[in-house]
C-alpha cells in the first residue's frame, strides 16, 4: 500500500504543479478563446470508465485529491487564446506555442451565426497545426496577432457561411 500512496503523492504535486502552470497562462490571455468544453467531457468520460472498469478503486488514499486536480485541470485546460508572450492552446502535452514558432495562419471568418465567430488554424515551423475559435471580428483576432508577432508570416483569410 505504501507504493500505491507515494505514487498518487508524486503524481499528485505533478497535476498540481500543472494547474498552477496552466492557470498562469489562463490568466495572462488578451483575447480569450471560445471555450472548449471537450476536454472537460473526455475527462469525465475516463475518469467514469477508470471506476466502471476497476482501475481506481474509492478506497485509495490520495484518489480524491487525484481525481480533483484532474477536473481542475480539464477545466482550466478549457481556456484558450492569445495572452503576450505565447499564444495558449487546449491540451495536456502543450499549453502553449511561442508566437516566434507560427509560420502559417489561417483565420476562418464564420458568417451566419449570431456573434461574429473566428476559426484560427496556425501552423508551426515544428510541422504542427493548431486550432482556436474566438467570439470576435477578423479585424481584432489580426490586430491582436499583430501586436505580438515579430516576424512576417503568411496569412490567408477566408469566409465561410453556416
Amino acid at each position: 500500500m505504501e507504493m500505491q500512496d507515494s505514487f498518487y503523492s508524486i503524481i499528485n504535486i505533478l497535476l498540481l504543479v500543472y494547474a498552477c502552470y496552466s492557470w498562469y497562462w489562463q490568466a495572462k490571455l488578451e483575447l480569450r478563446g471560445k471555450y472548449r468544453i471537450s476536454i472537460l467531457i473526455w475527462t469525465l468520460i475516463i475518469i467514469w470508465l477508470g471506476f466502471s472498469w476497476n482501475y481506481f478503486e474509492k478506497s485509495d488514499t490520495g484518489i480524491n485529491i487525484f481525481l480533483a486536480l484532474l477536473l481542475l485541470i480539464s477545466i482550466i485546460d478549457g481556456y484558450t487564446g492569445f495572452a503576450s508572450k505565447r499564444i495558449v492552446v487546449s491540451g495536456y502535452f502543450k499549453r502553449t506555442v511561442s508566437y516566434s514558432e507560427v509560420e502559417s495562419l489561417l483565420l476562418l471568418k464564420i458568417n451566419g451565426l449570431k456573434k461574429p465567430t473566428v476559426a484560427c488554424i496556425m501552423g508551426t515551423s515544428k510541422g504542427r497545426q493548431y486550432y482556436l475559435r474566438f467570439n470576435a471580428d477578423v479585424n481584432q483576432v489580426l490586430g491582436v496577432l499583430k501586436q505580438h508577432m515579430d516576424h512576417n508570416i503568411r496569412v490567408e483569410v477566408r469566409e465561410l457561411q453556416k
